[in-house]
């Protein structure tokens, strides 16, 4: 058996061991339920005449804000909760030790886990992606750019780089599950703050640094690469973004990149320099 296939197999038992968790589960459904109350809603607001923001322009772009509304909110928790217990869980129920006496490497066993457990959340993502293009479809009719929702897709996808990345990286780092998620998703909230309170430092006294400062965290990123990306493809050929519009584009694409890179980085070097722990409760 070559590396590959070593690879495949880890990802593989990644798979069963996510889906064994009965709250992601939940998760799905409870991301599936939002996303169809909250279209519901908005499709009773239009016949009823309660909104006058949303002409029949935007009406037909509502695939967009179908796709979105679910990925922003219950996405990064599923991410957090499969990449948070990927690595932490193999030494807390002491199979860590039997998984690595296997004729694997200890990168491959990473790699491994870190592809099934990415992989996963790709197709729920995939998922929730045609719920929302569907139940747009359903209830405001036919959609205009459509032809776009596989590339919205892809972006999502890799934005949602950066927070997995972060959780897998705790999950080896602190080799507690628990600690792993809180860990992960405090830096989560507090990002959310920090990043809007520091464009509106920029708003209000119009120093770069606190633009540059804002944009460098990764929430930043992780949340505007989808829609830049969508209005460069919305635009063109018919209009030219602006070079702040591709330069902003080109930056969260970079800037999710390095931060996976460092995140997994990280949790090799520490894999490949620490012993693998017994049981640990």
């Amino acid at each position: 058996m070559d590396a590959l296939s070593r690879v495949a197999v880890i990802a593989g038992y990644e798979w069963r061991r996510a889906l064994a968790k009965k709250k992601i589960l939940a998760l799905i459904i409870l991301t599936v339920a939002f996303q169809t109350l909250i279209m519901l809603g908005l499709s009773a607001l239009i016949r009823t005449g309660g909104s006058v923001f949303l002409t029949s322009e935007a009406v037909s772009f509502m695939w967009i804000f179908g796709v979105l509304e679910g990925q922003s909110l219950f996405v990064p928790l599923i991410a957090i909760i499969v990449a948070g217990g990927s690595m932490s869980e193999e030494y807390e129920h002491g199979t860590a030790d039997i998984l690595l006496s296997k004729p694997v490497t200890r990168l491959e066993y990473m790699f491994g886990k870190l592809l099934g457990g990415f992989s996963l959340l790709a197709v729920i993502e995939a998922l929730l992606s045609v719920v929302g293009v569907v139940l747009s479809l359903w209830f405001f009719g036919a959609q205009s750019g459509l032809q776009f929702a596989p590339f919205m897709f892809l972006a999502i996808v890799y934005s949602s780089l950066i927070f997995f990345c972060l959780s897998f990286m705790f999950s080896e780092v602190f080799r507690g599950s628990t600690l792993a998620m809180l860990a992960a998703l405090g830096v989560l909230i507090a990002l959310s703050v920090i990043s809007p309170f520091l464009s509106m430092l920029y708003s209000a006294t119009g120093q770069q640094a606190y633009n540059y400062l804002s944009k460098g965290i990764p929430t930043w990123a992780a949340t505007n690469f989808p829609s830049l990306l969508l209005s460069k493809l919305l635009t063109a050929p018919s209009a030219v973004l602006s070079a702040s519009d591709l330069e902003d584009l080109y930056l969260a694409a970079l800037i999710i990149a390095v931060y996976a890179i460092v995140f997994i980085l990280i949790t090799a070097y520490r894999l490949l320099k620490s012993d693998v722990t017994k049981k640990t409760g």
